[in-house]
């Protein structure tokens, strides 16, 4: 590791409760400051040198704040997002083709307008991304909800739940690779498993990949519209620079159509429907794809440990709290159906909203009851601390329980020693801000 990457790191160790709870953000805004957020998708390192430089030129050569021009076919931010995704993933994409918008989420809902219509089905893989049902439902389409399955240790798509959707007259399919909120990367084999069913019930596949930069070692992300079947569906697929630099409250996305007349397709939307491209999310983002990759791995690296001490510490909740390793991204999604029988309540986020003092996603927002997700791209340290406390406040519910009540917090070793032993709302100087 690089020098440059090494004080990364030790900026990334050295984040504070206390400093991050003065930010602006709704992630650090929206519970008092003695909660430790863990629920919105959003990480807490620094931001890339090259994306603070691209935004500083904005306001120190001649305060160019205006509107974005998104209306281009031959925008720089096209060409380097192009250059990216075939250095990153070998997918040969058309800068003329990179059609910009506000965010991913936009690129869903226009596709999904542009590709069905009113009443049809839309194939959801569940757990989903909330906004996914919300935006079905709010286009009049019907939200066809498909379990995914636990085998072998991996969250899998259920393929031949998918064709018996698909065969019942689904018009389109919501597909999230990597996958919020498992963490699940498809193999090439799923995904033209995925193809040959959309081409064969002529399918149209909407193509969620905002979480692409991160995978973790030992899995490679595989865009949908890089492989030749691609040729054969209707596809359109939401990438950003947004997740992997972190970059969501800037506004800028993109989105590729497969084939030529599906291009075609997409741009007969209305103008209004991808207004909203904001002018320092275009330079950053240029920025992030053409200047930003060292910084990127360094982030990969760090997630990647604090994966693996996330494993070793949910250990000792037993089967309390299961957590299947995440492929990719900084999302842990936990089984807590067990906990959540014992304690009574499906209600999982408000147990360690109330009485650990941590915010997490509850799991019936995804379609999963007794499921909670946790968002660990913060400190190791910060991210310890949370664990505690989930610890701590399973153990006081039910003293006499196994798993995490009968174990006693431990340290992880080559980690640093929880802030708190236990948690102290008044006396904590750390977490009392």
């Amino acid at each position: 590791m690089s020098e440059v990457q090494q004080e990364l790191v030790h900026g990334f160790d050295g984040l504070r409760a206390a400093s991050l709870s003065t930010r602006r953000s709704e992630k650090w805004r929206r519970y008092p400051p003695d909660i430790l957020p863990a629920f919105i998708a959003e990480m807490d390192f620094p931001v890339a040198e090259p994306v603070i430089d691209a935004i500083r030129a904005h306001l120190v050569e001649g305060g160019d704040l205006g509107y974005a021009y998104a209306y281009t076919t031959d925008a720089s931010v096209q060409r380097a997002f192009a250059a990216w995704a075939r250095a990153s993933h070998g997918w040969r994409v058309e800068p003329r083709k990179v059609v910009l918008f506000p965010d991913t989420m936009r690129v869903m809902e226009v596709a999904l307008e542009r590709f069905t219509e009113p009443g049809d089905g839309v194939v959801v893989d569940v757990p989903a991304y909330p906004p996914y049902f919300e935006a079905i439902s709010a286009a009049g389409r019907q939200v066809v909800a498909q379990p995914m399955r636990l085998r072998g240790g991996r969250w899998r798509l259920d393929l031949e739940g998918l064709a018996g959707a698909f065969r019942s007259g689904a018009a389109a399919y919501f597909l999230c690779n990597p996958h919020n909120p498992t963490g699940r990367v498809l193999t090439v084999g799923e995904l033209r498993e995925v193809l040959a069913l959309a081409a064969e019930f002529d399918v149209a596949v909407i193509s969620d990949e905002v979480h692409a930069p991160l995978t973790h070692p030992g899995h490679r992300h595989v865009p949908l519209g890089s492989l030749p079947e691609a040729d054969r569906v209707a596809t359109v697929t939401a990438a950003s620079a947004s997740k992997g630099w972190n970059l969501s409250g800037l506004k800028c996305a993109m989105a590729v159509a497969g084939r030529p007349r599906d291009h075609e397709r997409l741009m007969e939307m209305r103008p209004r429907e991808r207004d909203g491209v904001g002018i320092l999310g275009v330079s950053a983002s240029e920025a992030a794809f053409t200047r930003g990759d060292p910084w990127l791995r360094t982030v990969r690296h760090y997630l990647h440990g604090s994966r693996q001490m996330l494993v070793e510490l949910f250990e000792s909740f037993g089967p309390d709290l299961v957590l299947v390793p995440p492929e990719a991204s900084y999302l842990a999604w936990l089984d807590g159906r067990r906990l959540a029988e014992r304690l009574g309540s499906a209600d999982l986020a408000g147990f360690f909203l109330g009485r650990g003092k941590v915010a997490v996603s509850d799991g019936r927002e995804y379609g999963s009851e007794g499921f909670i997700r946790l968002n660990f791209g913060t400190s190791q340290r910060l991210l310890e601390e949370m664990v505690r406390r989930m610890e701590k406040a399973v153990r006081e519910e039910d003293p006499d329980s196994g798993g995490a009540g009968g174990a006693p917090p431990r340290s992880i070793p080559g980690y640093p020693a929880p802030v708190c032993g236990s948690y102290r709302p008044a006396d904590s100087e750390e977490f009392s801000r």
